[in-house]
């Protein structure tokens, strides 16, 4: 049996990495300017170089017309070489270098000439310009001028640039690779540390705030324009842990809310099966009591579990909504009637615009309507309910409103009252019946129908539930 190890590779760093794109980067940058600059330089040494030659022909053509050579020659710079022959007999007639080769007429260009091993010890290279002049007593005549390129110090220091360019890449590549590592190391600083922090960053110490300049914990706001792109992200991770530290807090509130909503009445059903298992059993009367209150305890922890799934699907989108156009009136005069049933002695009022639509789910408003409509009588036990249903168009939303004769919200209760499993500080009983789960589903099922919905205290000191939908 053979057993392979498979080796892991390490990531380069990045700060290694970005110096070396960066040197590599501007080593480029520099041998393309330097090829730009030696291409520029030749370019204009040559057109110098060809007017030399061009303004050199015409003095001499200038002093054959004239008869004053001595004069016109001594415009003439010395490192150019010049003939003047015969077209037809190639005769000489002048010239300062005898071994300058006697070449066509260019045609107002100037042009490059090559000969290998025109002399013993080398060849030649000149660039040249010949042009045509009429002449009385010589007939046709060239008049050609040039320049050697092997002595000229100008081409003799083009050759030696792309050389110099070479031999100063490498030293130029080291030394930015080092600068670039420097203030990348420098650079990168701020991340290194925000990493270790993250390190020490779990479930159980989420208020651990990564470096930010100038902001040390999460209640300080500092304007965006004082914080740099590093800065920037360093915040936005702290403004995330803040919000995970509340849905943990949350969550765990939750799981403990749940614990309890569970265990008390698992702990009535074992107590009533206990007693029934002692002596319960042998008196009827007893059993029929125990088994009723292990039936009731069982339907509430139904109960429970079942909105809990509920609301699992409203918050997975698992239950889309069907929509429909249908009229307000109609679906409060639905409402009325159910009220009616389950509260005979409630006083329902209805207050809403004419010929009011809503195009969403019904059903799912109707779900929501009545979780709210059976809190209000759930807790308007001790005196006659006085329920006033409301809708009024504003800025094309429609704004449906329930208010009671309740006790109304606390103003602490304000925020949490659409939270799971929470009945406020007096009511959060068993005795008050329910779970606490019932305005949690109205908000889910709202949120699933795209509206909100909000808890306020009415002016008459009832409580109020205000949803607002698109129309």
């Amino acid at each position: 049996m053979s057993i392979r190890f498979a080796a892991r590779k390490k990531a380069p760093s990045v700060t290694f990495t970005l110096a070396l794109r960066f040197s590599l980067v501007l080593a480029l940058a520099v041998l393309s300017l330097a090829v730009l600059f030696t291409f520029a330089l030749k370019r204009y040494i040559y057109n110098s170089q060809s007017r030399e030659l061009k303004d050199s022909a015409e003095e001499l053509a200038l002093s054959l017309k004239t008869n004053s050579q001595s004069e016109q020659k001594e415009k003439i710079p010395y490192y150019i070489t010049y003939a003047v022959y015969q077209k037809e007999s190639q005769e000489i007639l002048e010239t300062n270098d005898p071994f300058l080769p006697l070449l066509e007429d260019t045609n107002g260009k100037t042009n490059k000439f090559v000969s290998k091993n025109y002399f013993i010890d080398g060849d030649l290279r000149i660039l040249y310009f010949a042009k045509e002049e009429e002449s009385g007593e010589y007939g046709s005549l060239v008049i050609q001028t040039a320049l050697n390129l092997d002595t000229d110090s100008s081409n003799l220091l083009l050759r030696g640039i792309p050389v110099i360019v070479l031999l100063a890449f490498l030293p130029v590549l080291f030394i930015s690779f080092l600068t670039a590592l420097l203030i990348a190391k420098k650079s990168l600083a701020p991340v290194v540390k925000m990493t270790e922090a993250a390190k020490k960053i779990s479930s159980t110490n989420l208020g651990e705030l990564l470096p930010v300049k100038h902001k040390n914990s999460p209640e300080e706001s500092i304007s965006e324009e004082n914080l740099d792109e590093l800065d920037k992200l360093a915040a936005t991770f702290n403004d995330l842990f803040v919000r995970l530290k509340k849905d943990f807090d949350r969550e765990r509130g939750f799981t403990s809310d749940v614990s309890h909503e569970l265990k008390t009445p698992l702990a009535v059903i074992l107590g009533q099966a206990n007693l029934l298992r002692r002596w319960g059993k042998d008196d009827k009367a007893q059993l029929e009591k125990s088994l009723g209150i292990i039936v009731d305890e069982a339907e509430s922890m139904n109960a429970v579990i079942t909105n809990l799934l509920h609301i699992t699907r409203l918050e997975n989108k698992k239950l889309l909504p069907q929509k429909e156009k249908f009229s307000v009136e109609a679906f409060f005069a639905r409402l009325k009637e159910e009220v009616q049933s389950l509260s005979p002695e409630a006083k329902v009022s209805a207050t809403l615009g004419k010929d009011l639509e809503l195009f969403t789910d019904k059903e799912m408003l109707h779900q929501i309507c009545m979780a709210v409509i059976s809190n209000s009588i759930k807790f308007c036990k001790e005196k006659n309910l006085e329920l006033e249903l409301s809708a009024e168009e504003t800025e094309g939303k429609i704004e449906l409103c329930i208010t009671d004769n309740g006790p109304g919200f606390k103003d602490q209760d304000l925020e949490c009252a659409f939270e799971r499993f929470y009945r406020g500080d007096e009511s959060h009983t068993r005795s008050a019946g329910g779970a606490g789960l019932g305005l949690s589903i109205a908000k889910a099922l709202t949120e699933s129908l795209g509206g909100r919905i909000c808890a306020f205290n009415a002016k008459s000191g009832g409580a109020g539930i205000r949803i607002s939908l698109s129309s």
